[in-house]
């Protein structure tokens, strides 16, 4: 992903129920000069790289989400896992498409020990897409995300290499035998 594609998803930001379940850092919904300021930082060039973004695109080569690796430690082994998937898009594997490919890049090709991600405590399609996963509840910020006019906790989940490979076959076979999604990451050397 880079800047040349944020007008493309610069129109997900627009809607402030979606945004609200996926971004906690934004008060309002923004437009596209303000979501390309945001991300610029995240999609600069930096050697190595500190965050990895791809957009994931649905089978007519539209982007349906996008997904990335963020905040990325090599000395640590670690990176943060933040993911957003377009409201036509949804509840078909996506998310769980783009979960195991950003996995596999993590504890593959970067050699990372842990991935780590957090979301609001009520979005059930997220619990589920990281509980399928492997990843482990790791700790709970008590009523720090606030959306339609409630505070909701927020939730951090970790999983760690030896986790992941412990059980992403069983997530591949899973995802193959119910969803029509494929697997492919471009832009990247293998």
């Amino acid at each position: 992903m880079g800047l040349d594609d944020v007008p493309t998803i610069a129109r997900w930001f627009e809607n402030f129920e979606d945004i609200a379940l996926f971004d906690r850092n934004l008060p309002v919904p923004i437009g596209p000069e303000a979501v390309r300021e945001s991300w610029r930082p995240a999609l600069e060039y930096s050697d190595p790289p500190r965050s990895l973004w791809f957009v994931a695109e649905d089978a007519d080569g539209h982007p349906a989400g996008i997904g990335g690796l963020q905040a990325i430690n090599y000395i640590h082994g670690d990176a943060v896992l933040p993911m957003f998937v377009d409201r036509p898009a949804r509840t078909n594997g996506l998310a769980t498409g783009m979960t195991i490919t950003l996995l596999d890049l993590a504890f593959g090709q970067l050699r990372l020990h842990r991935v780590s991600t957090f979301f609001r405590a009520d979005h059930d399609a997220t619990a589920n897409v990281v509980g399928k996963a492997g990843f482990r509840e790791e700790g709970r910020i008590r009523q720090a995300w606030f959306a339609g006019g409630k505070h909701h906790d927020v939730v951090q989940v970790g999983i760690l290499r030896s986790e992941w490979l412990d059980g992403c076959e069983r997530l591949r076979t899973d995802l193959k035998t119910n969803s029509g999604v494929q697997l492919r990451l471009e832009g990247t050397e293998a």
